[in-house]
């Protein structure tokens, strides 16, 4: 019996997880698909969310220190995505959105990232530590590009530079700086990573991208 009601409670947490899964690809499809025409005028933040709300059916919770901020919204714009919507009334506030909970909630960048950061390890002890720096290749990875980018450059030298280095230096922009809670160390060949998912993948593009040329 104990048996059974472990293996239910646990077949209950995967259905859970399923829906939840679900309602996160409702909303981002919205985000992406919704087309919206906006023209707002001094507006104070919550009248847009309440609007973006009956348009869009999403659930919108807007926590409160981005209310804190007393954001005025003016905006005219014509049928671009919910998604860029958000995106020009609250970047340039320091503000993002975060599905979490069913809710689509629009939260500072720093709570965003802090809510999302997670810790991985990652096993480099089959790559030349120090890492090479290999002549003719420059490494670039540019958070709004594509990714990895490999451009040509016939000035390397080859010098030696730690992973640890090359982590900081081609993922994750300014956040290893800026964000107290973000970690990225080396240890007996694994090394060990906590920031956003974003960055973890551009971190596993960069080790991807070593092992090719080691």
């Amino acid at each position: 019996m104990k048996t059974l009601a472990i293996i239910a409670a646990l077949a209950l947490c995967g259905s859970a997880a399923f829906a939840q899964d679900n309602v996160k690809a409702e909303y981002e499809g919205k985000l992406n698909n919704i087309k919206v025409t906006l023209d707002f005028q001094n507006a104070p933040i919550d009248q847009v969310v309440d609007y973006l709300r009956e348009i869009s059916g999403l659930n919108i919770f807007v926590d409160g220190k981005v209310r804190d901020k007393n954001l005025v919204v003016s905006l005219k714009v014509t049928e671009i995505s919910l998604r860029s919507i958000f995106g020009l009334i609250l970047k340039p506030h320091n503000c993002d959105i975060l599905f979490k909970d069913g809710v689509l909630q629009l939260m500072t960048k720093e709570d965003v990232a802090d809510k999302t950061m997670k810790m991985e390890i990652y096993d480099c002890r089959d790559i030349l530590y120090p890492v090479t720096n290999f002549p003719g290749i420059d490494l670039d990875l540019n958070a709004n590009g594509p990714g990895v980018v490999v451009t040509p450059d016939m000035g390397d030298t080859g010098s030696e530079i730690p992973i640890e280095e090359m982590v900081r230096s081609h993922t994750g922009g300014r956040s290893w700086e800026e964000n107290p809670k973000a970690v990225v160390k080396m240890q007996n060949g694994l090394l060990v990573i906590k920031n956003t998912p974003e960055v973890h993948k551009q971190v596993r593009r960069l080790l991807d991208l070593l092992r090719a040329n080691k």
